[in-house]
């Protein structure tokens, strides 16, 4: 008798669990709507406007400018038009030809997103954008650090978070402060130099407290350690050159 009542009490606490957790999983599997964005989308003409205007003032001006450099001394650019259709080699009716986009992998820019939310986190700093250079690919065949410069000449675009740091946004890389050993945000000025500021790692601290207005001292402050960088790059290039 024992036996069966504890039988009768365990089905339908069974039961119960078992309706409890097929509620959960279809309450994870229920897709949350995001509503649209006002202050991101544009409408789909807009978009095509903004492309078309960009090939009509912009395109025309690149490809001249980068046609121009490889043009013989005393080349006159009136003769253009009517040479180009002369020409008797391909290489030598070849154009540049100008970017029109950029595309990155999904899953990649996915990954770069969490990538610089954890280092923002472990500076105790928070995003308050991302901010896109436009940028151009040196003509020459590798950087400084060996890596290959797959598109010398052609037109690009970086991706650099910011921070907040009084009204201004500054673009940032993370680093290890070497006076205290705190995680920090390493302040960068628009043209994307040092400003000698780091923020985050519990507190704001300047690299010198010398006020702006007198000489800056002739040594140095010491160099951040392990700097992290936050660049975004190395997308698709469309057309391909």
């Amino acid at each position: 008798m024992k036996n069966s009542n504890q039988s009768a009490f365990k089905t339908p606490l069974v039961l119960f669990l078992f309706l409890t957790i097929m509620s959960c999983n279809k309450e994870k599997r229920e897709t949350v709507r995001v509503e649209e964005p006002k202050k991101m989308i544009i409408p789909i003409d807009e978009a095509k406007e903004l492309y078309d205007t960009y090939g009509k003032r912009r395109v025309g001006l690149i490809r001249n400018y980068e046609d121009s450099l490889n043009r013989p001394k005393g080349y006159d650019d009136r003769q253009q038009d009517g040479q180009k259709a002369q020409e008797s080699s391909p290489e030598e009716a070849a154009s540049f030809v100008p970017t029109r986009y950029v595309e990155f992998d999904f899953q990649e820019l996915q990954n770069y997103m969490k990538f610089i939310e954890q280092e923002a986190g472990d500076a105790h700093v928070d995003i308050t954008n991302l901010r896109v250079y436009l940028t151009n690919y040196p003509n020459k065949k590798e950087f400084k650090d060996g890596r290959k410069v797959k598109n010398p000449r052609r037109n690009s675009v970086m991706m650099v978070p910011t921070v907040k740091r009084g009204d201004k946004d500054f673009a940032f890389y993370t680093a290890d402060d070497s006076k205290d050993g705190r995680r920090k945000a390493f302040l960068l000025n628009e043209d994307l130099e040092d400003t000698g500021e780091a923020v985050g790692g519990g507190e704001k601290e300047k690299a010198s407290l010398i006020p702006t207005s007198m000489p800056k001292p002739l040594k140095a402050p010491l160099p951040a350690i392990n700097q992290q960088s936050l660049y975004g790059n190395e997308g698709g290039l469309r057309p391909p050159s």
